[in-house]
């Protein structure tokens, strides 16, 4: 999917050039360039998914609460839920997937972290300076447990993507 990074002002806390960096990059990871007709995009396929563990992404971190080196973007195990006539998550239909499943095979990425996938590190998605973040706090994972709108589609090259978008908690303890 090509992503047009034209913009008229800022969106959000990014420029029109930093919109531009971000969608270049992404086209660049997809393989994607301004390049003729294209093949329509996949299906995105959307339901309701459970996180269920989180791995820190190597090499993504920034300096939080005058730490060096915290993790700022995960990859996200999960597994599809379901709503019950009870109004619990129900987790023990057949159908239903997870990123450990061989026929699955994704883990998870969250949306709001894009910003330091491309390597920002003084201003988190979603819109988070860094520098305001006072000693013992921390930028936190989504938690294990949440449920959250979980898009399936596919790479240009046909491998499966997982995405969902849900900002990330600060939280710690006042020094």
């Amino acid at each position: 999917m090509f992503v047009n990074g034209v913009t008229r002002g800022n969106v959000g806390p990014w420029s029109p050039n930093q919109v531009r960096t971000i969608a270049d990059t992404i086209n660049r990871i997809n393989g994607e360039a301004q390049r003729g007709p294209k093949a329509p995009p996949p299906p995105v396929v959307v339901f309701m998914a459970r996180i269920t563990g989180s791995t820190a992404i190597s090499g993504k971190t920034a300096t939080i609460g005058g730490t060096a080196a915290q993790p700022v973007a995960w990859e996200y195990d999960w597994e599809e839920v379901s709503v019950s006539t009870t109004g619990t998550y129900n987790t023990s239909d057949t159908y239903r997937r997870k990123s450990s499943l061989i026929a699955t095979k994704g883990k998870a990425i969250n949306g709001c972290e894009g910003p330091q996938m491309i390597g920002a590190t003084t201003t988190l998605g979603p819109g988070i300076t860094t520098a305001n973040i006072p000693a013992g706090f921390s930028f936190k994972a989504i938690a294990n447990n949440t449920v959250v709108m979980m898009y399936a589609t596919a790479r240009a090259t046909g491998e499966n993507l997982f995405f969902f978008s849900v900002p990330n908690a600060v939280d710690g303890t006042c020094a």
